[in-house]
């Protein structure tokens, strides 16, 4: 029977049709059925929904999107099944819902009086079910897509609240300031990165005005406990069994660790002042230099190489109004000094002789080699092009910021030849 009205309820939601009945019918409806243990902290890495024939432990790459159906295409499918849904599934219909109406409750093509119903719902579902608690704990479910719903539902209610109620969400506040700082024996980590990229992600779609606000309340209490989990899972012993395979739980929180510090970095261009942790991967780079020529999967690799060609490339502005004057402000600066000097410095150290790249090449599409090519000796180009821009281009903003040729000359100890 639920099933049934949870279906009508996402066809109505979805035709944008004014639901009729009670905003606490509504609630009940949406509250996940989730067991969690005695203290309800959402802490615990398990929950007791029935596995699938295809679950999996743990995510094994950040991009969710390849393992993951989208949210789009899930919630499409709802509509037309059948009744017979198992609690995985009626899970999965109520983590799409709440997605979709906070996407409803944000849209100014929703009538106001509809979207006043959605955001009825919502503080039920936050004050009285504790709806928040349960996302939290859905977070560390040994099925992958469970927990990444969870996390992307997670990531839209706190920003919601943010920005209706202009305040933090405390579980996930205090889920998040207690699972970093257990790295790397805490069990919360993997979901607690996941859930704050995603928030992070979700404060692109608001206006410059609003961006700045939100992130200046959702990162001033994170600040100093991101910047002690950076150094914390740089400074890893990565040459230890436990990033030998690139389906490891280590391996896993590294990865999306990665993710977050891009998310950091885009976000970084919204705030005149910069928090330390969006500044953190220029000012103490050579941990990452150092994770790059150790012996962890070369995944983990290409994809810091990746992120430091979109650091020295000022990817994180592409999109956004007034690039110039952020390349104009001294913590940009600083901060492109600062990486600079490293990079060029470890490459004087033969640095790059230190680094493999993989010997299958990359193809548009696959990695599978093209009939009649030959790849042996083969080089991934993506990241030897990407290593040689982040080489050239902190050798570019040196230059410029080198007073006179001779201190060039000293900082770097090349030749330099004139016309």
């Amino acid at each position: 029977m639920k099933i049934s009205l949870l279906q009508q309820m996402y066809k109505d939601v979805l035709a944008g049709i004014p639901l009729a009945r009670e905003s606490r019918h509504y609630s009940s409806l949406m509250n996940l059925c989730v067991e969690q243990p005695p203290g309800g902290d959402g802490s615990c890495h398990q929950q007791h929904l029935p596995p699938t024939a295809g679950g999996t432990g743990s995510h094994q790459d950040s991009d969710m999107s390849d393992v993951v159906p989208a949210t789009d295409d899930l919630s499409r499918s709802f509509a037309n099944m059948s009744s017979s849904f198992c609690p995985r599934e009626v899970t999965l219909l109520q983590l799409t819902l709440i997605k979709m109406m906070v996407a409803k409750a944000e849209s100014q093509e929703i009538e106001l009086h509809t979207r006043q119903k959605y955001c009825e719902i919502f503080v039920l579902l936050l004050k009285e079910a504790k709806i928040d608690s349960k996302l939290i704990h859905l977070l560390g479910s040994d099925d992958r897509l469970l927990s990444h719903m969870a996390s992307q539902s997670l990531a839209s209610l706190v920003y919601f609240q943010l920005k209706e109620e202009g305040a933090v969400n405390v579980p996930w506040l205090s889920f998040s300031l207690a699972a970093l700082p257990g790295f790397p024996g805490g069990a919360g980590v993997p979901g607690c990165l996941w859930a704050l990229a995603a928030i992070l992600k979700e404060t692109r779609k608001d206006a410059p005005a609003a961006r700045a606000g939100a992130l200046k309340k959702l990162l001033a209490p994170l600040d100093a406990v991101l910047e002690g989990f950076y150094n914390a899972i740089l400074l890893h012993h990565f040459d230890s069994h436990h990033y030998t395979s690139p389906y490891s739980e280590a391996t896993n929180n590294l990865i999306s660790f990665i993710d977050l510090l891009e998310a950091l970095l885009v976000s970084r261009v919204e705030l005149e002042i910069p928090f330390r942790c969006q500044r953190i991967l220029f000012l103490k780079v050579s941990y990452v230099l150092n994770v790059i020529s150790s012996s962890i999967p070369y995944v983990i690799k290409k994809k810091f190489i990746l992120l430091l060609k979109k650091c020295v490339l000022c990817k994180s502005r592409e999109d956004a109004k007034g690039g110039s004057l952020f390349l104009q402000s001294p913590s940009w600066c600083e901060d492109m000094l600062a990486l600079s000097n490293v990079v060029l410095q470890v490459v004087n150290l033969t640095w790059l002789n230190q680094i493999p790249l993989s010997g299958k090449s990359s193809y548009f599409g696959s990695s599978e080699t093209v009939p009649g090519h030959d790849s042996q000796g083969a080089s991934d180009q993506t990241a030897l092009r990407a290593l040689s821009l982040v080489v050239l281009k902190a050798l570019e903003f040196k230059i410029h910021n080198s007073a006179t040729e001779a201190e060039i000359k000293a900082a770097f100890g090349i030749e330099i030849f004139t016309c």
